[in-house]
């Protein structure tokens, strides 16, 4: 059975993260640097490895997430892909994280908000924003008993 991860790319991953850790709350943040070796092959000098990432790796509401820099030149945003997390809304305190993660997210004046988070005909709750990197993000709540059967 194959596992599905979301692999970003930027510009500067590095500075992705930061972001994300400061407005997201993204958690377990790990990143590599280009190493030595690989500099030549990837066109970089190596004063400026430290501030590379060839592979990353965060969390977002129990959510994890890779990303890198594009080493392909700028990265292209587009709306063809969405990233959406989901949450049971059953589960009080990933309710409560939901709410207060697209609260902080909105009031940090760096996304772009397309759809308030606030409950829907489906008796969940959605919401959708698109970040300062062009990627666009849905938080979605459902009540996860409701899935089974």
């Amino acid at each position: 059975m194959a596992k599905f991860y979301p692999y970003l790319s930027y510009t500067n991953a590095k500075e992705a993260l930061a972001y994300y850790e400061e407005v997201f709350g993204a958690t377990k943040i790990m990143r590599l640097p280009v190493g030595e070796e690989q500099a030549e092959p990837f066109g970089i000098k190596k004063e400026h490895l430290e501030d590379t990432t060839i592979h990353a790796s965060f969390t977002i509401l129990g959510a994890e997430l890779f990303c890198s820099d594009n080493f392909k030149g700028v990265p292209v945003s587009g709306n063809q892909i969405w990233l959406m997390l989901d949450v049971n809304s059953e589960d009080e305190q990933a309710a409560r994280e939901a709410d207060a993660f697209f609260k902080r997210v909105q009031e940090s004046g760096t996304v772009d908000v397309r759809m308030p988070y606030a409950k829907q005909f489906w008796e969940g709750k959605m919401g959708q924003f698109v970040d300062k990197y062009g990627i666009g993000w849905m938080l979605h709540s459902q009540p996860y008993s409701k899935l089974e059967g």
